[in-house]
């Protein structure tokens, strides 16, 4: 009998827990920087406790041009591939008696990734830089499986290398911007 209730009990603890939804998957854009593809982020979230979320997202761009003529001997090759990788977590802040909406304080670290040809260059560069990204969020679950957000991010990136390609980061090892990105989610809960 012993056995059947402990079978029993785990049984529903499992099932309990398949339940709660602990597990979210997020599309994150910049609606500043609406109209770039650079802008788009798929996020994953796993809850730990009630309190505190793990977070890992993925930002990839890829904008190549290709143009060659054989009439004219005209070659011309340009373009970036870049990809960001984040890993951090959150800490949910409860707002009185809102079952529904709540504050959230974050931070993320990332690395980015960029591997690009100018059209005047002979040669793909590779630039790469690392950062953390402190935010401060707004969440709101207006139905069961259905998380809307909105985020401030600062970021603090760090440049270990020398390069000459445009950009925020051009011949800088640090970096600081207090409000780097306002960001919109939106997040499917299961």
């Amino acid at each position: 009998m012993k056995k059947y209730i402990t079978l029993l009990s785990i049984g529903l603890a499992i099932s309990l827990n398949s339940f709660a939804q602990k597990n979210e998957i997020a599309l994150v854009i910049a609606p500043l920087e609406f109209e770039e593809q650079s802008s788009y982020q798929a996020m994953y979230r796993r809850s730990l406790n009630e309190k505190y979320t793990l977070r890992a997202g993925l930002r990839l761009l890829v904008d190549t041009d290709r143009e060659t003529r054989n009439d004219t001997a005209l070659s011309f090759v340009a373009g970036t591939v870049q990809y960001d990788l984040s890993i951090g977590v959150q800490h949910k802040l409860f707002l009185d008696d809102l079952e529904n909406l709540y504050l959230y304080a974050g931070i993320d670290g990332y690395f980015n990734s960029e591997f690009n040809r100018k059209s005047y260059e002979t040669y793909y560069g590779y630039y790469w830089s690392m950062g953390l990204k402190p935010l401060v969020g707004l969440a709101y679950e207006p139905l069961k499986n259905v998380r809307l957000s909105f985020e401030f991010r600062s970021n603090l990136n760090v440049n270990l290398q020398d390069y000459s390609a445009p950009g925020e980061n051009i011949d800088r090892r640090f970096t600081y911007r207090p409000l780097d990105q306002l960001s919109l989610g939106i997040g499917y809960l299961f």
